[in-house]
């Protein structure tokens, strides 16, 4: 096996309902293990106050949705209980390692691509990597706040990965 799907965090309720972008990203991760039934699943998302306060881990949550789709529990490699974008990359890295990937399919927002692209070409640098962007049913009004916010989020993250992190895989 050297092929893996990461499917990128968001958001639940304190009753452990996936937001509408998380299962339309759960969604997508599904149509790509169907094209390619021999890869493994990681998700990401810990705890956050902004994204998950219920008690069950986001990755959690995700990985019951992906279950409930059809999916093996054997098929999943671990869950990396992130809180935020670059802390998926540092915290799926390990996984990488560990099961000796050579390429993993990353899925997340159309909204937020930009920023994990540049998140984990820049930490998993010799990893090869597709992107694939979910594309949620939101308000037009909730895309643009998110389109605003991903705009600040990609230069402060920039600064912090060329100040404080270095190339893991």
């Amino acid at each position: 096996m050297t092929h893996a799907i990461i499917v990128l965090g968001n958001k639940n309720d304190n009753y452990g309902n996936l937001s509408p972008i998380s299962k339309s990203r759960c969604e997508l991760a599904y149509s790509l293990l169907i094209d390619k039934p021999h890869s493994k699943l990681i998700c990401t998302g810990g705890f956050g106050r902004n994204f998950n306060q219920s008690p069950h881990s986001h990755a959690s949550l995700n990985r019951d949705y992906l279950i409930s789709l059809g999916i093996a529990e054997q098929v999943f490699l671990g869950d990396a209980l992130s809180r935020f974008t670059i802390e998926d990359a540092t915290l799926t890295a390990p996984l990488v390692c560990a099961h000796n990937l050579q390429s993993v399919d990353i899925v997340s927002s159309d909204f937020h691509m930009q920023r994990v692209k540049l998140i984990f070409d820049y930490l998993q640098p010799s990893l090869t990597k597709q992107f694939h962007s979910s594309k949620a049913f939101i308000p037009e009004r909730e895309h643009v706040r998110l389109q605003a916010h991903e705009s600040h989020a990609l230069q402060r993250d920039l600064k912090s990965l060329q100040t404080y992190y270095r190339p893991l895989v």
